[in-house]
């Protein structure tokens, strides 16, 4: 395998290494939220804890919802539409 195959062979195979790294990071982030104070609020709601988290989500799930149903069925061609290639 050249270079680049068995790098990414070997990392394939250590994926629960990287899994593991990646949750002790996101832990320790979680930790040193409850130490670092969080910014001065500029809106009612951002004084929350997890407004900015709970905030994304709904809004990729929104975004996830509305092209679903609005813009897919705008761009989306019926399965004869080439004819017979």
């Amino acid at each position: 395998m050249n270079g680049l195959g068995a790098f990414l062979e070997r990392q394939r195979e250590l994926r629960g290494a990287w899994l593991k790294a990646l949750y002790g990071v996101l832990a320790a982030l979680v930790l040193l939220n409850l130490f670092i104070g969080p910014h001065e609020p500029h809106f009612g709601l951002d004084a929350y804890p997890g407004f900015w988290a709970l905030f994304g989500l709904v809004v990729g799930v929104l975004m996830v919802v509305i092209m679903k149903r609005m813009v897919q069925p705008a761009i989306v061609r019926k399965e004869d539409h080439y004819g017979d290639v």
